[in-house]
This record gives C-alpha cells, sequence and structure tokens, in this order.
C-alpha cells in the first residue's frame, strides 16, 4: 500500500491507459528543479541527465509506449516555489492557484503539481513493467493537462 496513492499492482505498459498514475523513471528538466544548489543525490541525478522515478499521470496510451506528464509536491507547501514558473504547474486541490490554472480536484491530501513542460513518453521494450496505483485521475483533469502541455 502506498501512503500517496494506494493499493498497486506491477503491470505491463500496452495495460494502461489514460488517466493511470504509475511511477516511473523519467528525466526532469533543470529549469524545474527548486534548488540547482542542492546536492542531493536525485538533483545530481537530474544535473547529469539521469532518469528519476516519479509518480506520473497516463496521458495517452500509444501503439509503442505511453505518453505521460510527472507529478510534484514540494514538501508540504500548498503554493509552487518561487523559483519555478507557475506556467509550467498546474495546480491539484489543495495546491493554491497562483497564475491562471484553476485547481484541478483533489487525488490526496498532498498538494500537488503535474508538471506542463514536455510530455515524456515511455517505450514498451525499454520499461516492460511498471507500478500502476488503484486510484485515478479523472478525465476531464487529464483532458485540462493535456491542453496546458507546452510540448
Amino acid at each position: 500500500m502506498d501512503p500517496n496513492f494506494g493499493a498497486y499492482t506491477e503491470v505491463s505498459l500496452s495495460t494502461l491507459a489514460e488517466g493511470d498514475i504509475i511511477r516511473a523513471p523519467i528525466i526532469i528538466d533543470l529549469d524545474d528543479l527548486v534548488d540547482p544548489k542542492s546536492t542531493t543525490g536525485t538533483t545530481r541525478s537530474i544535473k547529469h541527465g539521469r532518469p528519476v522515478k516519479r509518480y506520473c499521470i497516463v496521458l495517452k496510451q500509444n501503439s509503442t509506449s505511453v505518453t505521460v506528464t510527472y507529478l510534484a509536491t514540494f514538501d508540504k507547501s500548498t503554493e509552487l516555489p518561487t523559483t519555478l514558473k507557475e506556467k509550467y504547474w498546474y495546480p491539484i486541490n489543495p495546491a493554491t492557484q497562483e497564475g491562471s490554472y484553476v485547481p484541478l480536484p483533489a487525488l490526496n491530501q498532498r498538494a500537488q503539481w503535474a508538471c506542463l513542460r514536455k510530455k515524456q513518453e515511455l517505450d514498451l521494450s525499454a520499461l516492460p513493467r511498471v507500478l500502476k496505483f488503484s486510484m485515478t485521475v479523472a478525465a476531464d483533469s487529464v483532458t485540462k493537462i493535456q491542453g496546458a502541455m507546452k510540448a
């Protein structure tokens, strides 16, 4: 049982659907680092372009991949850190509205943001299995995130 998203199972990427929440290795853009001077292992991995595991929302199932964006939390803050640009983050309740995006319905008790900088492709042949959670994101929320994506 995951404390953030509940029960999970290991599944093939080919079985995923729009709105599924998964945990997968993704590349995080350097501009999405809250503190570029941090020396944590995660920050070092991001700076070297290595994938880090994150909770992701499946935006689309493709024939050989799934398109996702990742979720971020910033400690227990309900506000987006001032070092980040609000146009690249879609708030999810209880995160506060700081730009033009009205927060999406809560997934759990934690303030979260869906990254809008770019869609990421997870290739079925490179990543055959992921953890899929029982909780899903509503279709309307997925549509709003997709419409706001920057790339």
